[in-house]
């Protein structure tokens, strides 16, 4: 923790890393390990046994990180109670209110709204997984995000997206005539009107349309010494026949949450890679400047 910055983790810890497994005692490690003392935010993504046992897993995290800890409404379908979460730091965040969320998700996002100290305005954290299995099921998660990019709010989103971006990146998209797991073309492409299907771009084009800002994009395109790096791919490293790695995990700021960033990094290497399929996303805001962004937007939400 350094007192001049905020520090967001975003993260899809594959099954939760485990009941009880080194996997998952692993993850800690990681995380407890980046800036300066661990991150003030966590947005984890597959917290499939945090609920368990009174959250017993939870609370080892919430011990372990500083942090508290907030789950996604349950699921009434087993085999779809694949909670995300979301952790802040109780010295840092005063939480007012953790909204419970279910339709029109596949699985329930983690909605936390918490002041951060006497700012007036509220920051709302999402931390989400969008459908794996249908594009117009993605469309709809997307349009719900929407909803807190509305003039005054300040949002910072993040999780698997399922999907791409919009813009063209470094990392091409996947040539689905070339794809031998034809499953997944289907899951990850979109039909137009005359049959014809298209990478599925759409759900970042909707954020971006209501108003949020790819933090990465946003990172590679605006801040000294971050560049193309930022834009890395933080899925499929070992899935060839699903068309290979691509930027699916990522961070969104409405409200002008985007102004505070300072730094982005997407942590692949050994490590991680021991613990989960996905890469690490590492953000750093500075403080001063969200605190401004929590303070001018204000007025736009009385005016709303």
């Amino acid at each position: 923790m350094d007192a001049s910055t905020v520090d967001i983790a975003v993260w899809n810890i594959e099954a939760d890393g485990g009941r009880d497994s080194e996997r998952r005692d692993f993850a800690l490690d990681i995380l407890s390990q980046l800036g300066d003392g661990g991150p003030d935010v966590v947005l984890q993504q597959e917290a499939k046994h945090s609920r368990e046992q009174g959250g017993r897993l939870m609370h080892a995290t919430e011990k372990r990180l500083g942090l508290r800890g907030f789950l996604a409404a349950p699921k009434p379908y087993v085999d779809a109670d694949i909670a995300a979460a979301v952790y802040v730091r109780p010295s840092m965040f005063y939480v007012t209110e953790q909204k419970p969320c279910a339709k029109p998700w596949w699985l329930h996002p983690c909605h936390v709204q918490a002041y951060l100290g006497a700012c007036p305005v509220p920051l709302n954290f999402v931390s989400f997984h969008m459908c794996f299995f249908d594009a117009d099921q993605r469309l709809t998660e997307a349009g719900w995000l929407a909803t807190l990019a509305r003039p005054g709010m300040v949002t910072i989103a993040a999780g698997v997206t399922n999907s791409y971006p919009r813009r063209p990146e470094p990392t091409a998209l996947p040539v689905w005539e070339n794809v031998t797991d034809r499953a997944h073309m289907v899951q990850r492409t979109y039909l137009d009107m005359d049959g014809s299907r298209h990478s599925d771009t759409r759900p970042d084009g909707t954020l971006i349309d209501a108003g949020y800002v790819d933090l990465a994009r946003h990172a590679a395109d605006h801040l000294d010494g971050i560049g193309a790096e930022a834009l890395a791919a933080t899925a499929g490293f070992t899935k060839p026949l699903q068309g290979g790695p691509q930027r699916i995990d990522r961070g969104y700021g409405a409200g002008g949450a985007a102004a505070a960033l300072e730094h982005v990094e997407v942590i692949d290497n050994e490590d991680t890679r021991a613990v989960t399929d996905h890469a690490l996303v590492f953000y750093r805001f500075n403080l001063s400047h969200l605190q401004r962004v929590l303070t001018q937007a204000a007025p736009a939400l009385c005016a709303t």
